[in-house]
């Protein structure tokens, strides 16, 4: 039995799951809506601008982290980059589990993930349900 034949069946078995084949047409989904494509370029420009600055050794200030969260926010309204995050999680759970099964059976020892109480707890982010802005005769009277 070969390690990277084994590896290469594994491949193209995450490359055969219901999480993958979510991810691709996820993908799809926003490469064919022009609208949610550029939405979706402008929030990772913004992170990568963000981590790129942390890297470094930048303070990042509270106003570029709000603006940050605001255009997350309003992204995630769209549901085809909704369901593109939504899939993107699915897929790096599976991910994970695949990670966490190889490192168990090899005895590599996994990082503590606990981590431990900051002195002021950071803010988690929220989003809010996209609402229509129709007015529909009968509702919200």
């Amino acid at each position: 039995m070969s390690v990277k034949r084994k590896a290469h069946e594994l491949a193209r078995a995450l490359a055969d799951s219901p999480e993958y084949a979510r991810l691709q047409a996820a993908k799809q989904a926003v490469e064919e809506r022009q609208a949610a494509k550029i939405m979706l370029e402008d929030a990772k420009r913004k992170e990568t601008k963000l981590r790129a600055k942390y890297g470094s050794g930048e303070d990042i200030t509270e106003a570029e982290l709000e603006d940050l969260q605001k255009t997350l926010e309003l992204v995630s309204f769209n549901p085809y980059i909704r369901e593109l995050m939504e899939a993107e999680y699915a897929f790096s759970e599976t991910m994970m589990e695949v990670w966490e099964i190889i490192t168990e059976a090899v005895g590599i020892e996994q990082p503590d993930m606990e981590i431990s109480e900051p002195d002021e707890p950071e803010p988690k982010p929220t989003t809010k349900q996209a609402q229509s802005k129709l007015w529909v005769p009968g509702q919200n009277m």
